[in-house]
C-alpha cells in the first residue's frame, strides 16, 4: 500500500521522527504534480509527473498505489471531454530519492458535466463523482487492481422550489462505509444516501437531506475524527455549518453556524472553498477566496459546537484549497489566484498558523494530498 511504503520510507514513528513527507499537486496547470515537505517547512520544487487537463481534484486508493483524478470539463467537450483517470503510482523512485512517475492504467468517461470531486470508499471498491453543473453523482466500481469499470450508479439531483439550480460539488464517505453524503452548492441541501456494497448503487437514506440556510452554498465537508460531527463549509454565505451525525439512523442534525470571517468584513466577491478537521478533533480549518484567509474555528467537543478563532492570511490569492500534514504539523495552502503554495506551522495545542516563509510555484493549484495521510486522515 501506498502509505505503508512512505512511512517505511519517512521512518515515521512519531511526530519527532516525521522528515521529508511527499505530496502531490494538481489543478488547472498541465496535471498532477509531486513536491516534498521538508521538517522546516520547505518544500522541493514542484515536479510535473501525469498529464492531464483541468485535473482540479483527484484522492488516493486506500490499500492500493493508485490514484484517481476527474479532467473537470464538460462530457461533450470535443477537445478533453470529462473523464476519470486511474493512475498506478511506481514505488521504487520513492526508495531512491529520484523522481516518481504516475502510469496511467485507465479511464472511463464522466457522464455529467464539470467533474470536480472524486473520493474513494473504505473498501477501495468504489469511487464516488460529484458533477457540478448539471447536479450530479456518479459511482464507479474498481476492479482489484484499482482500474475503474463502468458506472454502476448516476443520481441527478432534482431542482427543488425556490431554487435555481443543482450543484453537487463533494462527496463524503461517512466512516463505517455504510452512508455517503453529497454537498448540493445550489439547492442548499447536504444529501444522504446508503451505499449498497455489492451493486454500488445509492439510494436515499431515511433521513434524506439536511436543509442549510436559503444562499448557504454548501461546497465540501469534513467528518470529525470519532464520527460524531460533520463540519461543512458554505461557499456563498461565507459560513461554516456543524452537524451531529447519526450513524446509525443516517442522520445530520444541524448545531450551529458560524462567520468564517472576522466581524464586518465586506464579502463582496468573496467564497469559501475547503474544509478539513484537524486530526486531534480540536479545531477545523476553512479557506476564504477573495479574503485569502484560512480561519481557524475551535471545536467543543461535548457539543460539537464551533466558535471563530482567527483568521491567518494564504499569502497569495484565491487559496481554493488546502492540506493539513497528516499528523497535522503543517499546513500547506494552495493559492490557484497567484500560483502558489505556501507552508504554515501549525500549533495543535491552539491551533494557530505561523508562516514558514517557504513556497514553491505551481499554475493554478486546486487540490493537494500527502501520501501518508490515508492512514491518518479522512476526506
Amino acid at each position: 500500500a501506498m502509505y505503508f511504503l512512505t512511512l517505511a520510507l519517512l521512518g515515521v514513528g512519531s511526530q519527532r521522527t516525521v522528515r521529508a513527507q511527499p505530496f502531490f499537486i494538481s489543478g488547472y496547470g498541465d496535471g498532477i504534480y509531486v513536491s516534498t515537505l521538508n521538517r522546516d517547512g520547505a518544500m522541493t520544487p514542484a515536479v510535473l509527473i501525469a498529464e492531464q487537463a483541468n485535473a482540479s481534484f483527484f484522492c488516493f486508493h486506500p490499500t492500493l498505489d493508485v490514484i484517481y483524478a476527474v479532467t473537470e470539463t464538460m462530457r461533450k467537450d470535443p477537445k478533453n471531454p470529462a473523464t476519470v483517470v486511474a493512475y498506478r503510482a511506481e514505488k521504487a523512485p520513492y526508495l531512491t530519492g529520484k523522481t516518481p512517475k504516475l502510469s496511467k492504467i485507465n479511464s472511463q468517461p464522466v457522464d455529467g458535466d464539470i467533474p470536480c470531486h472524486v473520493v474513494v470508499d473504505e473498501t477501495g471498491k468504489h469511487i464516488i463523482i460529484a458533477n457540478y453543473t448539471n447536479g450530479s453523482v456518479v459511482v464507479y466500481p474498481l476492479a482489484t487492481d484499482g482500474s475503474i469499470q463502468k458506472e454502476s450508479c448516476n443520481i441527478v439531483h432534482e431542482i427543488v422550489p425556490g431554487k435555481k439550480k443543482s450543484n453537487a460539488h463533494c462527496s463524503a464517505v461517512a466512516p463505517g462505509n455504510r452512508w455517503v453524503l453529497v454537498a448540493d452548492l445550489g439547492l442548499d441541501r447536504v444529501f444522504v444516501y446508503e451505499l449498497d456494497q455489492l451493486s454500488g448503487k445509492l439510494k436515499p437514506g431515511p433521513h434524506p437531506f439536511l436543509e442549510l440556510p436559503p444562499g448557504a452554498g454548501p461546497r465540501h465537508l469534513s467528518f470529525h475524527p470519532t464520527g460524531k460531527y460533520l463540519y461543512i463549509i458554505n461557499e456563498t454565505n461565507m459560513t461554516m455549518t456543524a452537524a451531529a451525525w447519526d450513524s446509525k439512523e443516517g442522520k445530520l442534525t444541524t448545531i450551529n453556524h458560524e462567520s468564517t470571517l472576522p466581524p464586518g468584513t465586506n464579502t463582496d466577491r468573496m467564497s469559501t472553498a475547503e474544509v478539513l478537521v484537524h486530526p486531534n478533533g480540536r479545531f477545523v480549518y476553512g479557506s476564504n477566496r477573495g479574503h485569502d484567509s484560512i480561519v481557524c474555528m475551535a471545536i467543543d467537543l461535548k457539543t460539537g459546537a464551533i466558535k471563530r478563532v482567527e483568521n491567518y492570511p494564504t499569502l497569495g490569492k484565491t487559496p481554493r484549497n488546502f492540506r493539513l500534514s497528516p499528523f497535522g504539523q503543517f499546513v500547506l495552502a494552495e493559492n490557484q489566484g497567484s500560483d502558489s503554495v505556501f507552508s504554515f506551522k501549525l500549533d495543535g495545542g491552539n491551533g494557530s498558523l505561523e508562516p514558514t516563509g517557504q513556497s514553491i510555484q505551481v499554475k493554478a493549484p486546486a487540490c493537494i494530498r500527502f501520501l501518508t495521510e490515508q492512514s491518518t486522515m479522512k476526506n
